[in-house]
């Protein structure tokens, strides 16, 4: 029972010093992975600053310090001159093109600034380092947010289902190694950044280069203006003063022209008046006269009316008597009338030919003895009337008497009923020349009579 005691006592004792030898080497490569990958971190940090290149972080400094000093001293430069800020930025681009376009650089930014998800990292053992796993590809950073913040879909440790199925873990390695990556894109990308605002600044300092170079001439132009300006405010005050005396002279002559004027219009409301006066005693008197004259003239209307009906009538009753009789049936101890319209085959009368060509023109226009030139504007032959396009204003009297000449023939004898300026209408006296052979149109030559009535 000793024995067994004793034995029983070793295998625990053993049984606990393995237990504490498992749970010390356990402790031992947790504490490698952790002190490895603070490692890690700590040299990526120091990869992607660049830490070693003290010189060139040293140039990008001067460069920096250059081009703030030439932004800030904002001297002017000429429109046709080098831009000493554009040089200095260039200068500040090849010095950080060290930096972010070295293949060292550029190597560690691409291979840190990822989305680091299950696996992409094991530990070997053997060298007590997170090397890379061949199998499980990185993915790239698309945002600031955080791809592993749903557990369910990506938990801290690796996951058994009920079907057996493993979800793996997203360690919080892996997530601190993607939010490290983050930082440095975050900072790539803050950089490019400001080289832009750079190239931003370069461009409106050309603008406000040339802005400034404007306004320095202007500025001597406004000092020129300012000059010629007191020279002009000088002659303006003069001119001012001359021009209040002439005001007042022509304020003077306004009141007497208005005082003048107050009394022509006076005098004009005087003549109105008197012209109203007038006016209505005027019309009153060619009222009378109208009335006077047209029961002058119904009566001479009618008077000629018979006349033109009797003489009218006596050549129908001769018409008649020489188809019932002939010559006989006339009375032989009858007196013929005598024609005050006897034909004359002359021709109408002709102007003197020592007659001057301004003179023709004058009586070709208006009437005289040997008539003027006319055409038939509109014949009625069942009426025995004519309109002629000549009126008073061409020598044209109502009541008189006129041959119409047609060619070298007598058409025909008229007197005249009416007219008016520019027209005349006319009665065709009967037992003289052919008027039924008139037309509309026809050219013909108007002769006043000697014996101007019937």
């Amino acid at each position: 029972m000793n024995a067994l005691a004793v034995i029983f006592r070793l295998l625990s004792l053993f049984s606990l010093i393995g237990l504490a030898t498992f749970i010390f080497m356990g402790w031992e490569t947790e504490k490698a992975q952790k002190n490895a990958f603070l490692d890690e971190q700590v040299d990526n940090g120091y990869s992607i600053l660049q830490s070693t290149k003290e010189a060139q972080w040293k140039d990008i400094t001067d460069k920096k310090s250059a081009f703030r000093d030439i932004f800030l001293d904002n001297q002017p430069v000429g429109l046709n001159d080098e831009n000493p800020l554009e040089n200095a930025l260039n200068d500040l681009k090849t010095s950080e093109a060290v930096i972010w376009r070295g293949k060292d650089y550029r190597g560690d930014y691409d291979d840190l600034a990822q989305e680091f998800g299950p696996n992409t990292f094991l530990w070997n053992a053997e060298k007590k380092v997170w090397e890379p796993n061949a199998q499980a590809k990185p993915a790239g950073i698309a945002a600031l947010k955080d791809p592993f913040s749903d557990e369910k879909k990506f938990p801290k440790e690796d996951v058994k289902q009920d079907d057996g199925t493993v979800i793996p873990a997203v360690p919080r390695e892996n997530r601190l190694r993607t939010v490290m990556g983050m930082l440095y894109k975050d900072r790539n990308d803050k950089y490019n950044e400001i080289a832009s605002l750079r190239s931003n600044i370069v461009e409106r300092d050309l603008g406000l280069r040339e802005s400034q170079n404007l306004f320095n001439d202007m500025k001597t132009q406004k000092e020129e203006w300012e000059a010629k300006s007191n020279d002009f405010e000088l002659k303006l005050q003069n001119t001012e003063a001359d021009l209040a005396e002439e005001k007042k002279l022509r304020k003077d002559e306004k009141e007497a022209a208005e005082q003048q004027i107050m009394v022509l219009n006076d005098n004009i409301a005087g003549l109105e008046q008197q012209k109203i006066d007038t006016d209505k005693k005027h019309t009153a008197e060619i009222d009378s006269l109208k009335e006077e004259h047209g029961t002058k003239v119904s009566q001479l209307q009618r008077e000629i009316k018979l006349a033109d009906s009797a003489g009218y009538q006596r050549g129908v009753d001769e018409m008649l008597a020489k188809q019932q009789g002939g010559a006989e049936g006339l009375d032989p101890t009858a007196q013929a009338d005598t024609n005050p319209f006897n034909q004359t085959p002359d021709g109408p009368p002709q102007l003197p030919t020592d007659t001057a060509t301004e003179q023709t023109t004058e009586l070709s226009n208006v009437m005289s003895e040997y008539g003027i030139p006319s055409s038939i504007a509109r014949i009625d032959s069942r009426a025995g009337m004519l309109m002629l396009p000549i009126g008073s204003d061409r020598g044209m009297s109502q009541g008189e008497i006129f041959t119409l000449w047609k060619g070298q023939k007598e058409a025909a004898r008229i007197k005249v009923q009416s007219t008016q300026k520019g027209y005349s209408i006319a009665y065709i006296l009967p037992r003289f020349g052919e008027p039924n052979r008139l037309r509309s149109g026809d050219l013909i030559q108007v002769v006043p009579e000697k014996k101007k009535t019937l």
